[in-house]
């Protein structure tokens, strides 16, 4: 296994007709430092914002992966990631003078080889990994995709596929070491579709560079008459190749038995590269594609941003939950009397934060409201919800430490029953919007089953040392 981070030594291009434009394309590789990581730049465009090749810049899945950054774009990326990812490269400066790579033949290797010519080398740095420790499940009933990713001490993959074309069928194949057998036994496996597919997309203005060198197009209905003139000029096929006994269009040879299985472990390489590191771990497949891969990409990088947090700032950490007292204090500004959240049970970045408020007769507010009927303040559990919020700010900024949570509005605030000393809340905050430094999130607040409070809240995030004018 490559324990340390890997770029290249010399800039290398591709040039190359697009596969969904069919304008020319020239990609070139070049080399970076050490934690650059994998960022896409598009230099047709004056002024652009780079892309890194990160799932929170994936803006589209539909017949491949688009990022985007702002105005750039880049489309259908996953070959080449795939191909980097492959090769276990960390640290690449990816310019492209067009909105996609060149097509090449429907497969990584065209890019593996021109990365190979420019040299793979070492940096002084350690890899970083994401080492599954505990299995993760994605399912889509409506596809009967499943996958699950379960520990292991290397990347490996079982992928199982299941077509009703009998060219295609039913399909496994298995990668158990990516720097023995990437290069010679996936790399090469080029992307395949149904002649219908292709066609209906061609109908759609789309694939307008594809042609039958670069895709496996596999039959799936009587190609006669009319149909064999046109479909010989749409995909440029030679007329001694339009007669095929193979069922495949341009009578290809298939470069593997199981071609369109091992495609997809090239395809899934290439998208899970948008995790921004590499994995141990072990991935099991079946009938999944770009769409589900894409999301097991997007729940591994919230696990992972979820351990850099609780390493941050938990001691010693638990599954039994996120953050103690003592990180919430590293965490959040508040001190007593004004400390409202005692434990973090969930964290997901972006998404959602579940907390714990032990309410007991200590509290210094129950000495006035009420004496003799103690009943805790509306207000305060609203604060509950705004503290507990402040923490799924966390990934809103490289420093929290050095910010605060600011309250600018407060809607639809509902109170369904009293606080009493004995009770403990359960606090679910979740995010409803997030731009810049402006957020909109829900709270919602329980005692038991029992629903007491809710209220959906306007914050912004502020530095916490206002800057001298």
């Amino acid at each position: 296994m490559n324990t340390k981070q890997r770029t290249i030594q010399f800039e290398k291009e591709i040039s190359g007709i697009g596969l969904h434009t069919g304008c020319v394309a020239t990609i070139r590789f070049k080399p970076a430092p050490i934690d650059h990581g994998i960022v896409f730049k598009r230099v047709d465009l004056p002024d652009s914002k780079s892309i890194p090749a990160l799932i929170d810049f994936v803006t589209d899945i539909q017949r491949g992966t688009t990022l985007a950054n702002g105005d750039a774009k880049v489309n259908t990326v996953e070959h080449v990631l795939s191909a980097v990812a492959g090769l276990q490269i960390d640290n690449l400066l990816i310019e492209l003078d067009a909105n996609e790579p060149p097509r090449v033949d429907g497969s990584a290797l065209p890019f593996v080889v021109a990365l190979k010519q420019a040299v793979l080398i070492e940096q002084d740095a350690p890899r970083k990994y994401f080492t599954v420790d505990r299995p993760v499940i994605y399912h889509n009933d409506e596809t009967r995709t499943d996958i699950v990713l379960v520990p292991s001490d290397e990347f490996r993959v079982t992928y199982m596929i299941e077509y009703k074309h009998p060219r295609i069928g039913t399909q496994y194949t298995s990668l158990y070491d990516m720097e023995k057998e990437y290069i010679e036994d996936f790399a090469g496996a080029r992307t395949f579709c149904l002649l219908s597919e292709v066609e209906q997309l061609k109908a759609n203005n789309l694939i307008q560079g594809g042609i039958y060198e670069n895709a496996i197009v596999f039959l799936d209905h009587e190609i006669k008459g009319a149909d064999r003139d046109r479909l010989q000029k749409m995909f440029e096929v030679p007329d001694e190749k339009m007669v095929s006994d193979s069922g495949i269009l341009g009578n290809l040879e298939l470069r593997y038995y199981n071609e369109p299985v091992r495609h997809k472990v090239v395809d899934l390489i290439g998208d899970l590269a948008l995790l921004g590191l590499p994995i141990k771990g072990h991935v099991l497949a079946a009938r999944a594609g770009h769409a589900a891969h894409v999301e097991l990409a997007r729940m591994l990088r919230k696990m992972y941003q979820t351990e850099q947090m609780v390493r941050k700032y938990q001691i010693q950490s638990t599954r039994d939950y996120v953050f103690d007292i003592e990180a919430i204090q590293r965490i959040l500004p508040h001190r007593y009397p004004f400390l409202f959240v005692d434990r973090i049970l969930e964290l997901v970045p972006g998404e959602y934060v579940t907390g714990v408020k032990n309410v007991t007769t200590n509290e210094p507010f129950f000495q006035g409201h009420f004496p003799g009927r103690p009943v805790m303040p509306g207000v305060l559990i609203v604060e509950t919800m705004g503290q507990v919020g402040g923490i799924l700010l966390l990934n809103s900024s490289s420093n929290p430490s050095e910010k605060l949570v600011f309250f600018t509005g407060l809607d639809n605030v509902k109170f369904r029953r009293t606080v009493t000393p004995g009770d403990q809340l359960i606090i679910r905050v979740e995010m409803l919007q997030y731009r810049r430094n402006f957020c909109k999130m829900k709270g919602t607040v329980y005692v038991g089953d029992t629903q007491v409070a809710e209220a959906e809240m306007q914050a912004m995030v502020v530095d916490r040392t206002p800057s001298a004018k």
